[in-house]
């Protein structure tokens, strides 16, 4: 009676052993999380005010995809370069001819490479009316040559 006590205690605890690694669940099947893309270092600083056709700049983290990063300004895409600095992506553009006078949102939007949730921010910035250019009109030409 004594032995098949013992037996049956064995064989309940090896079951009881057995069923939990049953339930357990490896840690492949868990969704991973998507990281969302970061920007920082914001160039011109924001409300700034800058010329026509300035050159922007910022930082992008290094889990972004590159190939998906976009800038556009007032709803004009801006055409980027990013430079990979291993850690980050440093990201440059400039600002279209035809925002001038105004102010401008600079939008920014990426993609993760894993999971692809989008990361998106953007900064203000005033940009100085487009002065006139030097070159004398044809008129003003016609006047100096009769001059002459």
């Amino acid at each position: 009676m004594k032995i098949t006590k013992s037996l049956q205690t064995i064989i309940v605890l090896g079951m009881a052993l057995l069923a939990g690694n049953v339930f357990a669940y490896s840690s492949e099947s868990e969704d991973k999380k998507c990281k969302k893309p970061r920007f920082r270092t914001f160039e011109p600083a924001h409300l700034s005010e800058v010329e026509p056709e300035t050159k922007i700049s910022f930082h992008v983290s290094n889990w972004a995809d590159p190939a998906t990063i976009k800038a556009e300004a007032r709803k004009v895409p801006m055409e980027v370069d990013v430079v990979d600095k291993m850690n980050f992506f440093v990201v440059t553009a400039k600002l279209p001819s035809s925002v001038s006078g105004k102010y401008a949102r600079i939008h920014i939007e990426a993609k993760a490479k894993d999971g692809g949730c989008r990361g998106q921010d953007g900064w203000l910035l005033k940009v100085k009316k487009a002065t006139a250019t030097s070159e004398p009109s044809a008129a003003e030409a016609a006047a100096e040559t009769a001059e002459k």
